[in-house]
Order: C-alpha cells, then sequence, then structure tokens
C-alpha cells in the first residue's frame, strides 16, 4: 500500500510540475514604459488581448514620456510610449533600430486665467503660435 501512495505521490508531483514548467515556457510577458497620457487606454487593451490570449501578459509602468525613452534607450523595455518623436541624434544614442508607432492622439486645450478678462477670449492662430515660441 505505501508504494502504491507513494507512485501516486511522485505521478501527481511531476504532473505538477511539468505542468508549471509548460505554464511558465509558454507564457509571454511583455514590458513597457512611459507616458501617463495613454496609460488608460493600454490599459484597456491589455485586459482585452489577454482574453483573445491568456498566455500573453503585459506590464506597463506609466512613469512619463522622459521614463519612457530612457527605459527603452537603456533597452530595459520591450516598448516605450513618449508624446514626442526622437530626433535624429536621439536616435543615434539608441543601441538597435526602433519604430515610432503612433498609438494614442489626444487634443491639447489652451486654458487663461487672466485678470479682467472673461470667457469668450479668441485667439488666432498666429498668436497662439507666439505664445508657444516665446521663450
Amino acid at each position: 500500500m505505501f508504494n502504491f501512495v507513494r507512485n501516486i505521490f511522485l505521478t501527481l508531483s511531476i504532473t505538477a510540475i511539468t505542468a508549471m514548467t509548460g505554464q511558465a515556457s509558454a507564457a509571454t510577458l511583455i514590458n513597457g514604459a512611459g507616458a501617463t497620457f495613454p496609460y488608460p487606454l493600454y490599459s484597456k487593451w491589455f485586459t482585452e488581448y489577454a482574453k483573445v490570449d491568456p498566455s500573453v501578459k503585459f506590464n506597463y509602468q506609466s512613469i512619463g514620456s522622459g521614463g519612457g525613452i530612457k527605459q527603452i534607450t537603456a533597452q530595459t523595455v520591450d516598448f516605450g510610449a513618449s508624446d514626442k518623436f526622437l530626433n535624429d541624434d536621439e536616435l543615434k544614442r539608441v543601441p538597435g533600430k526602433l519604430l515610432h508607432i503612433p498609438t494614442v492622439m489626444g487634443a491639447v486645450v489652451v486654458t487663461y486665467n487672466v485678470p479682467g478678462i472673461g470667457k469668450g477670449l479668441k485667439l488666432s492662430s498666429e498668436n497662439l503660435t507666439d505664445i508657444y515660441l516665446a521663450s
């Protein structure tokens, strides 16, 4: 009887270890970091993708655009998210080849709080350009 129980325990243990090893090797982890703006949408995409292929896991750290650039440049993540494209000088510092793929688009709204000016401030495109170009 002891040998029978021992054999069953041994068989179950080997099966469990094999199953755990199979799951670990079948899983794919994709790491990303960067901009906070797209995080809510990325999070939704990752959740929906997990329904299609649960073996793929995503880990996205919403640390800001600069952080995303630093992480992808250091090759510590599989993808980085940023609000800007890297310029030629920045791309030269990156080991390997990067692809810029736009994923999320958002609007920029100009706000103001100028004493004495009420609602309905109208800015021409030239005025707005001058505001952003003034340093």
